[in-house]
């Protein structure tokens, strides 16, 4: 089994110190704060290409 990560794209930071932060290229959520079921889900979801919804519990 081929183990992708979602690519993970560096957003505009504004008001945080934190210059690393990583958005998630599926969803609107940054990847810090996906749970282990959400980068699941992200993680298939950029990996077989599919369109579909949100998980994320945040």
């Amino acid at each position: 089994m081929n183990h992708v990560t979602p690519t993970i794209e560096p957003t505009d930071v504004t008001e945080t110190t934190a210059a690393d932060t990583r958005q998630c290229a599926v969803c609107p959520h940054p990847w810090e704060a996906h749970d282990r079921i959400a980068m699941r889900f992200c993680t298939a979801t950029v990996s077989e290409n599919h369109t579909r919804g949100c998980v994320c519990g945040s």
